[in-house]
């Protein structure tokens, strides 16, 4: 600032903003607040008429170049001729400014032509890279049309956690950390390029996946609207539609819940409500669907279906089975060997139990005494299989009844959900189904989780057997589970 009032320059919010459109340099600024003082000298040598066009062809070279000079703030005479130069190839389609910003930006011809010519990913139409949005989260780079559409749908039609990059779909949105730094950028990004109705509408997606991270947060059971319940008894009121739900069991309020536990009151429904026992094991299933580890968003759902789980809430993608997420690439697990999509299991998850054989499953519960169902209650229909399960009709995710036909001996359900159910027992139980693995299994198992394998020399198959179930034991059953309490 000093050194522009040493040349003159007295206005100071002129000084500064000249400043800053500059980057701080002092030739940029002095030819901002000089251009203006020129204009007049300008207007007289072209007589008041329109500037013509610059023409790369034009025979006087130095003439172009000095306008180039003079327009463009170019930094030096060989960057004139460079441009000139470009513009003068055959079958070139780049713009004057095109080519100006990137000589520069550069002096080499190559890497300028490379700048000319970026493929956009998404429309595969050629750009130069100054026309191009790129994103933090990856290293992607779209043209500006692609940018503004492909966001203005996701705002308008999808959740907040479907605005990742048009190409590769990154960041991972099961990483909290890296979804707030994304998204903090993404909002500079997007205020630009969005029509106001639709950034404001971003904004307001933004503050209820913000809210949605507070402890008092609650899913609506019914309508399934989200609301902050700064109250601490058990019934709560929908703002939305007005329904009454529990907080803490997130099952709709019936009058026998009233000064009774959760626990105590699924019993109740168990011993006393004809539909509930109508049900037999579908409504079982149902009580102990799918809740999200995430938003504990609940679905009335079969967990034994597609076990990778994308909440329709919070869009967290996780193992139905036992809560782990699933992460695109590299995950936060040490020593982790797999690359892709993928979860990290234990082994008494339902990913893995559900290939078991239910004579199998059976075997296991009963060696550690629990109980379990064969035949249907009286009531229950036996034809069809009526567990809710989400499925995929006409590209859209919906709930409908499991419909396979059942078999005896099955209580009622379809072979795949009277699995989901006995493993459903063994998780609730904390039984460990190691004891029944044969030498293969626990060989695997063990290599799944970097427990050593290996074979002492002499060594006999019991023998080797016992030590390989001891130390896999030693590796605790899933921490995110459920159980039962």
């Amino acid at each position: 600032m000093r050194e522009l009032n040493f040349l003159g320059f007295q206005d100071m919010p002129q000084c500064e903003e000249a400043l800053r459109q500059s980057g701080g340099d002092i030739r940029g600024a002095l030819s901002l607040l000089q251009r203006p003082l020129m204009e007049p000298f300008h207007q007289r040598i072209w007589l008041d008429q329109p500037e013509p066009p610059i023409n790369p062809r034009h025979p006087d070279k130095q003439r172009m170049c000095r306008r180039l000079l003079a327009l463009y703030d170019l930094p030096s005479w060989g960057r004139c001729e460079l441009a000139l130069s470009l513009l003068q190839e055959p079958d070139v389609n780049y713009s004057l400014e095109d080519v100006v910003q990137a000589v520069k930006e550069s002096h080499d011809k190559e890497f300028i032509k490379r700048l000319l010519n970026t493929e956009c990913p998404v429309c595969l139409s050629i750009f130069p890279r100054s026309k191009m949005q790129s994103l933090t989260s990856c290293q992607c780079s779209v043209c500006h049309e692609c940018f503004r559409t492909h966001f203005t749908i996701a705002v308008r039609d999808k959740h907040i956690r479907d605005m990742v990059c048009p190409a590769c779909s990154e960041p991972d949105i099961n990483d909290p950390e890296q979804l707030d730094s994304y998204f903090s950028t993404l909002d500079i990004q997007l205020r630009d390029c969005l029509d106001p109705e639709v950034y404001e509408l971003f904004h307001k997606k933004l503050t209820e996946h913000t809210l949605m991270k507070d402890p008092k947060f609650l899913w609506c059971c019914h309508c399934t609207s989200g609301f902050i319940n700064d109250g601490n008894q058990l019934k709560v009121t929908c703002p939305s539609c007005r329904k009454s739900f529990c907080a803490q069991c997130k099952k709709p309020w019936e009058p026998q819940h009233q000064d009774v536990s959760c626990e105590q009151f699924q019993l109740w429904k168990r011993e006393n409500d004809p539909e509930y026992q109508r049900q037999g094991l579908a409504g079982y299933l149902r009580d102990n669907g799918i809740t999200c580890p995430e938003c504990k968003f609940q679905y009335a759902l079969t967990k034994g279906g597609c076990m990778h789980f994308t909440c329709s809430q919070c869009r967290h993608q996780f193992c139905s089975g036992c809560n782990n997420p699933y992460y695109k690439t590299e995950c936060k697990v040490a020593q982790c060997k797999y690359a892709g999509l993928h979860a990290h299991h234990p082994r008494d998850c339902l990913f893995y139990l559900r290939d078991w054989d239910a004579d199998r499953l059976q075997d296991l519960l009963q060696r550690s005494g629990v109980p379990f169902n064969t035949d249907p209650s009286n009531e229950t229909q036996t034809d069809a299989c009526g567990v809710m399960e989400q499925k995929d009709e006409g590209g859209q995710q919906a709930d409908s009844p499991c419909g396979v036909q059942t078999q005896p001996g099955q209580a009622g359900l379809c072979m795949k959900h009277y699995r989901e159910y006995l493993v459903s027992l063994i998780n609730g139980n904390s039984v460990d189904p190691a004891v029944l693995y044969e030498t293969q299994e626990l060989v695997i198992a063990c290599d799944r989780y970097l427990v050593d394998s290996r074979r002492g020399e002499g060594e006999e198959d019991n023998a080797y057997n016992a030590r390989l179930l001891k130390k896999l034991m030693e590796v605790p059953l899933g921490e995110k589970v459920p159980r039962n309490k």
